[in-house]
């Protein structure tokens, strides 16, 4: 199949999709001859700077907080007939990080924005999914290799695997699937933590390098376009569970 027209005639909508690997993927989708991309995010400046970045008539932009489950719902429905949902909105890692003892009930809350957020994603594109089309529910290595400090986040990314894999069953023939990534060098890392990250990918990560939103882009378009692929956690991090 050539990537030019691996989504032709297809609407791929994409919650989180102003920035970092939402941002990749729908370029990808564009590029992979969809239809229509549309990318949905908080900030309006910033998707009709990603839909300017990205190019193309064919990329639409609505504004919607993913926790507002009306404004969502709105913004998705808006769309028409979706062939595939992919939701990559994240929550502010950092402002969720901590020992559990120290975790306040707004952390807590913030963390499971998440995964509130995708449920009310997917309950909104259920109906007017494609029969055969796809929803990818991005997740997190924490689901997989929980570290100190991030135990809140780890079980919300686990069961954003857990919610994808429930659903696959649920929807069929609709497939639902979780993508799962490592370190990946997008805007929410910055200046000298950016540059720590970075110098010890490249020295102790199995890849050797740091992950970039392109290498979960193609992982997206794959499992877009794989009609045999569901029910699957895909991972995509340069070896770090397995380190």
């Amino acid at each position: 199949m050539k990537i030019d027209s691996a989504l032709a005639d297809q609407t791929v909508v994409i919650v989180g999709g102003s920035s970092g690997v939402g941002l990749a993927i729908g370029r990808l989708a564009s590029q992979a001859g969809a239809r229509k991309v549309v990318l949905i995010g908080r900030s309006r400046d910033k998707l009709d700077s990603a839909a300017a970045a990205i190019g193309g008539a064919n990329v639409d932009v609505a504004a919607a907080d993913m926790v507002d489950s009306a404004a969502l719902t709105d913004a998705i429905r808006s769309a028409g007939t979706i062939d595939h949902l992919v939701l990559t909105a994240v929550a502010d890692e950092k402002k969720r990080i901590d020992a559990i003892a120290a975790l306040t009930d707004a952390q807590m809350e913030g963390a499971i924005d998440k995964l509130r957020g995708f449920f009310f994603a997917a309950r909104a594109a259920a109906p007017i999914m494609r029969e055969r089309g796809s929803m990818i529910f991005t997740s997190g290595a924490s689901a997989l290799k929980p570290p100190a400090r991030m135990s809140i986040l780890a079980a919300v990314n686990a069961s954003i695997v857990t919610l994808a894999h429930a659903l696959a069953i649920e929807l069929a023939p609709v497939r639902v699937n979780a993508l799962t990534p490592g370190l990946v060098d997008t805007p929410i890392h910055q200046g000298e933590e950016r540059e720590g990250i970075r110098r010890w990918a490249e020295s102790e990560l199995p890849a050797r390098r740091f992950g970039q939103p392109s290498d979960l882009a193609h992982a997206a378009l794959f499992l877009m376009t794989n009609a045999y692929v569901t029910g699957q956690n895909l991972v995509v991090d340069g070896g770090l569970v397995a380190r």
